[in-house]
């Protein structure tokens, strides 16, 4: 008799490892820590998995109130579904994907290609490094704990990470990790973009060497690269995946390869990448952070760091390093042993946090609420912390929130301040508010009513607003995308707002953060962007 298969429960986005489920019992799951899930419309009972892994299957019951989902279509409370290797299930109906994983694979081919149209296909490669192949879903159950026996692409979390994996790769605890644009390659047409599929070229002639002696040294060879073309439709995924593979081909060397796809959790410099190797593609081996390094050209190096060379487009390689705790080097340094350029962190640190007793309101004797009918108008950047302000204090002690991205109009949030003043409540305007236009429309009405009028200024600074947006992306708040063309905008209009536009009193409101998990807390101190 073959040996019985085991059962995972698998995060989509990797952000817990994977849950087991044990053969024909009961796991109940929802808002909960092992699936990291802290959303309240899921229920701490939100669905029961049993596992059958003798027939490789498994049944999923909602027990929660709210809808679940299972390959797309939902699921319904007190109803079950029985589902397969690749099945994919939402805890709620769009939100929060995991995969059902079995392992090992069955050995007969039949049962190898038999899938679920969510999971994907999956083809042996060709027996040597850089030859074709077809995607295949990873399975965080497919853990490494040998040498690679065959080449192999692989999708995660619906492609926003892609994975080539070269036969012969090794798990290592030592890491040689590069970026690939700009630091192994370059274009042949001289561009700054590739104009065809095969416009590129080894960046110099000492990089095969140099990396042929690291992986006799024992580190494992990987690329990490940023390839957001792919979601904007600038290119493809299957061009992105050929020219690895020749690349890595050309190099002749086993290597791994990450390819972030899209502004997600996946692109440096968030560490997602490095997350995923970690957790899934290391087998059990962990990583020496002290003996690993990582070489990239987006180093932040001012204009002319070199005779006649422009400034580096930005500095994501050097403050992907920088999140990570590895040393860092450019491509100058690391293959031609330049010195080191001296180059300046962004002055924005998100590591620096206020201490623990430092005043929430400046002045500090003032108060953000008040015990008395008032009128609170908000200032600050989209992402500067109003509505996090407004959720967290003024909302629970009964203020009615006036915004216009839930109304749609100025016209209609002033109509709404009006009407919930002259209902007896005191009112917070939860808009940006940068100049004294937008700002008198609402003071006329309390003036009009004799109700006081206050003004508060959220936030310290358009850096700390662009990366508080960056990081509320990542962890999946649903909101309105934060362009920097309304960035620009809200800063080119910004007006301070004096005492003689009719408040009582200008309160500010300093940084004082609240996260729901310390992998959030983690997540908010590393850098989030391209650029600072």
């Amino acid at each position: 008799m073959s040996k019985m298969s085991t059962c995972y429960l698998v995060c989509a986005r990797s952000r817990h490892i994977p849950i087991e489920l044990p053969h024909l019992q009961d796991v109940v799951l929802g808002r909960c820590p092992e699936t990291q899930i802290v959303d309240k419309r899921c229920s701490k009972t939100q669905l029961t998995f049993r596992a059958d892994l003798i027939n490789r299957s498994a049944t999923v019951k909602q027990t929660g109130p709210n809808l679940s989902a299972v390959n797309g279509s939902p699921l319904g409370r007190n109803c079950e579904k029985i589902v397969h290797d690749g099945a994919v299930v939402q805890f709620l109906l769009g939100q929060y994907e995991h995969w059902v994983r079995f392992t090992p694979e069955p050995k007969s081919s039949a049962a190898s290609t038999k899938r679920s149209s969510n999971s994907g296909e999956s083809m042996d490669s060709k027996k040597h490094c850089g030859s074709s192949s077809r995607i295949n879903d990873l399975s965080d159950s497919s853990v490494l704990v040998k040498k690679a026996e065959k080449s192999m692409w692989h999708s995660v979390d619906g492609g926003r990470l892609l994975v080539y994996e070269c036969q012969g790769t090794c798990p290592s605890e030592k890491v040689a990790a590069y970026d690939m644009d700009g630091t192994l390659i370059i274009t042949k047409s001289g561009k700054v973009f590739p104009q065809y599929p095969d416009d590129w070229k080894i960046l110099w002639p000492e990089i095969p060497t140099k990396l042929q002696k690291l992986q006799k040294d024992g580190y494992k060879i990987v690329i990490f690269t940023n390839q957001a073309g792919i979601s904007r439709g600038k290119t493809s995924a299957k061009e992105i995946q050929q020219k690895i593979e020749k690349i890595v081909a050309t190099l002749n060397i086993p290597m791994q390869a990450f390819v972030a796809t899209g502004d997600t959790i996946f692109r440096k410099p968030a560490p997602g990448m490095w997350d995923f190797l970690l957790k899934q593609w290391n087998g059990r081996q962990e990583v020496d952070i002290t003996n690993s390094f990582y070489c990239g050209d987006a180093a932040g190096r001012p204009e002319n760091w070199a005779p006649k060379k422009k400034k580096d487009f930005s500095s994501s390689d050097r403050l992907f390093a920088k999140n990570l705790g590895l040393k860092f080097y450019t491509p100058e340094e690391h293959f031609l042993g330049q010195k080191a350029v001296q180059v300046n962190f962004p002055e924005f640190d998100p590591s620096e946090m206020p201490e623990a007793d430092a005043p929430l309101v400046d002045p500090p004797h003032s108060s953000v609420t008040s015990s008395n009918q008032e009128l609170l108008l908000l200032v600050g950047f989209p992402g500067s912390g109003k509505s996090f302000l407004c959720r967290e204090y003024l909302l629970p002690a009964g203020y009615s929130h006036v915004n216009r991205d839930t109304l749609g109009s100025w016209q209609k949030c002033v109509s709404a301040t009006k009407a919930a003043l002259e209902a007896g409540k005191s009112v917070v305007v939860d808009n940006t508010n940068p100049d004294p236009e937008s700002r008198v429309r609402f003071v006329e009405v309390a003036s009009k009513l004799k109700i006081p009028c206050r003004c508060a200024i959220v936030g310290d600074s358009i850096t700390r607003a662009r990366h508080n947006n960056k990081f509320r992306e990542l962890i999946g708040e649903i909101h309105d995308p934060i362009s920097e063309m309304i960035m620009n905008s809200h800063k080119s209009k910004y007006k301070e707002p004096q005492l003689s536009e009719g408040y009582e009193e200008i309160i500010r409101i300093n940084f004082k953060p609240k996260f729901r998990t310390k992998e959030h807390e983690h997540l908010y101190k590393m850098y989030l962007l391209d650029k600072y």
